[in-house]
C-alpha cells in the first residue's frame, strides 16, 4: 500500500509509541487503546525499537486486535533465558485499516 496525502487525510491508519516497564518477567501484557476507533479491526504491527541491554531476546506482537484497541503482547524467544526487567523500553506501532 502506498502513503499518500490522500490516504493521510483519510485518517486510516494510527500510529504511536509505548514505554514498556516490567520488573523479572518472560513475557508481558498492556491493554491499548486507539486514539480513535476504527470501523472494523485493523491491521496491526508493532516493533520493540531497542536493542539495549538483553531486549533483543523479545519479540513483540498485537493480540486480541478490535475496533477500539488490541493488547501488546511481550515474549522472550528463549525460555531458557528466564524472566527480565525492563525500564522504559520503547515500542512502536501501526494500525491500518484493510484494503480490498
Amino acid at each position: 500500500m502506498r502513503i499518500t496525502d490522500a490516504r493521510l487525510n483519510a485518517k486510516d491508519y494510527q500510529a504511536g509509541i509505548l514505554t514498556v516497564s516490567f520488573t523479572n518477567l518472560a513475557s508481558y501484557t498492556q491493554n491499548v487503546t486507539f486514539p480513535e476507533p476504527f470501523p472494523v479491526p485493523p491491521i496491526m504491527n508493532c516493533e520493540i525499537a531497542s536493542g539495549a541491554g538483553t531486549t533483543g531476546r523479545f519479540e513483540a506482537r498485537p493480540i486480541n486486535v478490535s475496533a477500539v484497541g488490541w493488547t501488546l503482547f511481550i515474549l522472550t524467544t528463549d525460555a531458557a533465558e528466564g524472566p527480565d526487567t525492563w525500564s522504559n523500553v520503547p515500542v512502536h506501532w501501526i494500525a491500518r485499516m484493510p484494503t480490498a
